[in-house]
Formats: structure tokens, C-alpha cells, sequence
């Protein structure tokens, strides 16, 4: 019997279990390997920490689904892949495949050690739920939380911790102009509702050093107890031997998602090559979950293959607490609860 190794929880294989559900494949033995038993969809994460959504509502059971699906399941962290020996490589042994999909995600670009410092980057995203739990734990009336990066995540986790805990003090910095990526429409409401929800926002003021919970911003310092760091991501950790890999430690792919004849990923480990500046965004890793399906599928039992092309514009809606969001659309820009409420119904429907 042949060998399908499915590298990752991440949401693509969710898709893949699901399918395997309800067909079965009968020509190979399916494993799926992975660090992390909960897969937490990031969309959701700002809602979780302000308490409008619990962690079973924002994650994925993975060695659940896998029983579903009648899968092994294995809890590994895996150190390398060899395109040449067609071999997985864990802290813990050796796993062959005769076909390969990756789903493996980054990690965040961890410019400063924090040493003893109370805080985390923000990916892998169990680490924000980890540090709401330790929060809970805290008395925060009075101290400060400082954040720093000014994108969507920064400043989703700056509403919603400000939600969840009111007496905390809350400073965002960022190196350039707050959610860069966004119209200068919505820019102009994240300021405004920054400064109605008491969070103190430095544009254009990076970040230099951490040493002994201050962050240092040429001679200036800025004193906290807990710190958020929002600063980008890179490659994971993980050895791609005979794969062709970027500086930041990204996979290069085709446009239907193959790294090699016997070997697909997806999801914001890939480079594409045909989009080589496209940005790490959740809305194009959801829409990559189904070609990466189709085209594994057309691996496994034959089939037309699909090219992923990425959208020009899209939505964007950033959770700014009490279950209000701004919607963002090309230059359009919408503040309120109606906006919330997309966002709430497109995470439900993708997580169920």
C-alpha cells in the first residue's frame, strides 16, 4: 500500500480530512503529522480573547477529525523533508510517502528575545491563547500591555485585549502607518477609535531593542509589564532538503500548488511564483484549502488539475471590539456592527 503524508494541521488538510470522510482512499495509508493537536483559525482569535468565542469555537480537534476520517494520527514535530528519499523526518523517527502535502503555516520573525519578559509572538497563534490564559491569571488593573506592530493582527489583539481587560493600559507601536495595508479610509477610523478607546498609537516609531521590560525606540523608552510582538513572519523551522526555498525560508510553488511532481503545500509557507509579492494574508491561504484539495485529489485518483490565481482586490474586516468591525474593500471603508456581523457569519460558516 502506498504512502500519503499529509505535513500539518492546517486548514487545507482540515479540508482534506473532511473529504476523506466521505471517500475513503483505498489504495494508501494516510497519516497526518503535527505538533499542534489544536489547529486555531486566526480570524477568529480577536473574538476569542475578547470572550465572545470560546477556544473550542476558534480550533479544530485535529487528532479528533483524523479519527473521523480514519487516518493515523501522529503528534511529531517534524524537523525535515527530503524530496530526494521521499522521507518526513521527526524529533522521533523516519516516515516514507509516496505522495506529499504540506500544510505547515510560519512562524513569527522573533527579532528580540524576550528572556523573562511576561509576552509572545503572535504566531504560532496558540501563543495568544496561551498568554490570555496566563492574563486570567493576573491582576492587570494599572500595568501595561505594549504591542508592537501596527497591522491588522496588532491592532485586532489591541481592541480586544482593551475589551477584555478595561483597566489595563494598552500602547501600540508601529514602524510606519497604522494597518498599512488598509484604504486610507479605514486608516483614518483606526486612529480615531484607537484614541476613543484610550490606546495610545505611535506611528511610525519602530521598535530597536527590549531590555529590561522597556522597548526602545532610538532615545526613546517605553516602560510595560506584558509585550505583543506583531513583527512579521518567516519560514518555519524545518529542513527542506532538495526543495527550492527563499531567503525567508518559504517554499517555492507552482501555481497549482506543486513543490515537486509527488509533492504539494499551500498556505503561507509558499512562495508562489507566478505572484512572488503577494502578501501573507488568511484570505488567500482559504482560498488556496480547495485547489490544494482538487489537485491532490487529482494526484491520488486522477483528475483535471486547477490553477490557484489570487484575487486583485479583497475584503478585509478588522474586529475592533464590542462586536463592532470595519469592513475594508478597495476604497471602501465601513464601520459598525453590520460589518462585525459578516465577519462573524464568514468565520462561522468556515469553521463548521
Amino acid at each position: 500500500m502506498k504512502e500519503l503524508i499529509l505535513a500539518g494541521g492546517g486548514h487545507g488538510h482540515i479540508l482534506v480530512l473532511k473529504e476523506l470522510m466521505k471517500r475513503p482512499l483505498e489504495d494508501y495509508r494516510v497519516s497526518l503529522i503535527t505538533d499542534y493537536p489544536k489547529q486555531y483559525y486566526s480570524g477568529m482569535l480577536s473574538g476569542y480573547v475578547e470572550g465572545i468565542y470560546t477556544e473550542e469555537d476558534i480550533s479544530f480537534n485535529v487528532p479528533e477529525l483524523c479519527k473521523k476520517a480514519s487516518i493515523r494520527y501522529v503528534e511529531e514535530t517534524i524537523t525535515a523533508v527530503d524530496r530526494e528519499k521521499k522521507l518526513i523526518v521527526t524529533e522521533n523517527g523516519e516516515y516514507p510517502y509516496d505522495v506529499l502535502s504540506m500544510n505547515l503555516g510560519v512562524r513569527s520573525k522573533e527579532v528580540f528575545p524576550l528572556g523573562n519578559m511576561a509576552g509572545t509572538y503572535v504566531k504560532p497563534i496558540g501563543r495568544i491563547v496561551e498568554f490570555k490564559k496566563f492574563l486570567e491569571t493576573e491582576s492587570v488593573a494599572g500595568k501595561k500591555l505594549f504591542i508592537v506592530g501596527g497591522g491588522a493582527s496588532g491592532m485586532e489583539l489591541a481592541f480586544s485585549f482593551r475589551e477584555a481587560y478595561p483597566d489595563l493600559t494598552i500602547t501600540v507601536a508601529t514602524s510606519g502607518e497604522v494597518c498599512s495595508r488598509f484604504n486610507q479610509k479605514t486608516r483614518k477610523k483606526v486612529r480615531k477609535l484607537s484614541d476613543e478607546k484610550k490606546i495610545r498609537l505611535l506611528e511610525n516609531t519602530p521598535i530597536t531593542a527590549l531590555e529590561n521590560n522597556e522597548a526602545l525606540s532610538g532615545e526613546r523608552s517605553f516602560p510595560f509589564d506584558y509585550i505583543i510582538l506583531s513583527t512579521g513572519f518567516t519560514g518555519i523551522d524545518v529542513d527542506f532538503r532538495g526543495f527550492d526555498i527563499s531567503e525567508d525560508r518559504f517554499i517555492w510553488a507552482s501555481d497549482d500548488l506543486h513543490v515537486a511532481e509527488d509533492a504539494l503545500a499551500m498556505g503561507d509557507m509558499i512562495n508562489l511564483r507566478c505572484y512572488p509579492t503577494l502578501n501573507k494574508a488568511g484570505v488567500f491561504a482559504i482560498r488556496e484549502a480547495p485547489v490544494l484539495l482538487n489537485n491532490l485529489m487529482s494526484v491520488l485518483r486522477g483528475g483535471k488539475k486547477r490553477d490557484y490565481k489570487p484575487q486583485s482586490r479583497y475584503l478585509q474586516i478588522l474586529n475592533c471590539g464590542s462586536k463592532k468591525a470595519i469592513l475594508n474593500w478597495g476604497g471602501l471603508s465601513l464601520y459598525g456592527h453590520l460589518s462585525w456581523r459578516l465577519k462573524d457569519y464568514i468565520d462561522r460558516k468556515y469553521m463548521n
